[in-house]
């Protein structure tokens, strides 16, 4: 009896190993089928030829379609599917100096691509004949108000928090509330240091002189301030080179010193000194010397696939392929993410998505004087 009951519990054991492999194998082979795999393929569709293109370690798409001398470009971030050719057709639509195409596809929602004497346009900029015929109407996103907060005028909140400098601290406005939240003694009108990380300002002590022993870590969900003692002083006579994953990097010009400062974890780390030199960014981390930091415009680029340029209008920049979104130049570029790029012309703040257009968001007569590193938002 007692070797009828080894025998059965060796049976189970068995059972459960096999089905143990089983289940390990399956999940191995899902690895190898959806795992991300960069690829570059070219189709026909038509008279148009279609080069797809999926960037693995920034994750997103690049779409090039051709069709004679004119190209469109088409870049989708964030995205990834297990399946290729995503596009299934093409309909062009043309008036006299104008083109635009509509592409089909079963996993995106493409916006027309349009361009006029042979250069890439936002649909927005395209004749009311040309939106016809595409039956193309602006997207509204955000919700329209018509308030004025602390001498602003806002018109919409786009869903963001916005931190407006005020010379002694910030005006925090959101369609919340608004608060204004007080930081210094004496007024501050170049506070070129001020670097949002994520979510959080840091914010270098301005009552102090010559170097900061001392910064504020200002929560922009909430608008909650922590008092961060720094390990080391950092003089005012400093350069932020630019944020890459919850860190910002700083040359302490005066010291000649490069820190690594991350803000989530209150913690810094010197990266570069005279001696040794230190790093930037360009499309990954390089070494460079302490010299170049100090005397040469190092801060970080391509970190994000795309830009924006102000050299004609304003440009939705992809390697060398440029999209006119304005005809006129904004004076500021405020910031930009993947999706949208913040700018003032004059006194008014707007943001910009291929998708939505230009939307207006605030004026304040300030900006017509002081808008540099004054305007934060999350």
């Amino acid at each position: 009896m007692a070797q009828s009951i080894t025998i059965k519990k060796t049976k189970k054991r068995r059972r459960f190993i096999a089905f143990c492999g089983i289940i390990c194998l399956c999940l191995i082979i899902l690895f190898f089928v959806f795992q991300k795999k960069e690829y570059t393929i070219t189709y026909q569709i038509e008279d148009f030829q279609v080069e797809e293109t999926y960037h693995k370690e920034k994750n997103y798409y690049e779409f090039l379609i051709t069709k004679n001398n004119q190209s469109y470009i088409s870049v989708q971030l964030n995205r990834h599917f297990t399946s290729k050719k995503l596009i299934y057709n093409i309909d062009e639509f043309t008036t006299e100096n104008e083109t635009c195409i509509e592409l089909s596809s079963n996993k995106i929602r493409f916006i027309p691509l349009c361009s006029r004497d042979n250069k890439q346009i936002s649909v927005n900029l395209t004749s009311e004949e040309m939106r016809q015929k595409l039956n193309f109407e602006p997207s509204t996103f955000g919700e329209q108000t018509a308030e004025q907060v602390f001498n602003i005028n806002v018109s919409n909140y786009l869903y963001h928090n916005f931190y407006i400098w005020n010379y002694k601290g910030f005006y925090h406005l959101s369609s919340n509330g608004s608060e204004e939240i007080s930081l210094f003694q004496k007024d501050i009108y170049s506070p070129n240091l001020i670097t949002q990380v994520g979510n959080y300002l840091f914010v270098p002590d301005y009552d102090a002189n010559y170097y900061f022993e001392k910064v504020y870590i200002l929560n922009m969900e909430n608008g909650n301030i922590e008092t961060w003692e720094l390990e080391d002083s950092i003089y005012f006579d400093s350069t932020i080179l630019g944020t890459y994953d919850s860190a910002l990097y700083l040359v302490d010009k005066h010291e000649k010193k490069e820190w690594k400062i991350n803000v989530d974890k209150k913690t810094m780390e010197q990266v570069g000194s005279e001696a040794k030199g230190g790093i930037t960014y360009e499309s990954g981390f390089i070494n460079v010397t302490m010299n170049r930091l100090i005397y040469q415009d190092s801060t970080f680029k391509g970190i994000y696939p795309i830009s924006y340029s102000t050299q004609n209008g304003l440009e939705y920049v992809f390697d060398e392929y440029r999209i006119k979104l304005l005809e006129e130049t904004p004076k500021y570029i405020i910031s930009y993410n993947e999706d949208w790029v913040y700018y003032l012309k004059e006194d008014t703040l707007y943001a910009y998505s291929l998708e939505y257009g230009e939307i207006p968001l605030m004026e304040y007569f300030e900006w017509n004087f002081n808008y540099s590193n004054v305007i934060f938002l999350n």
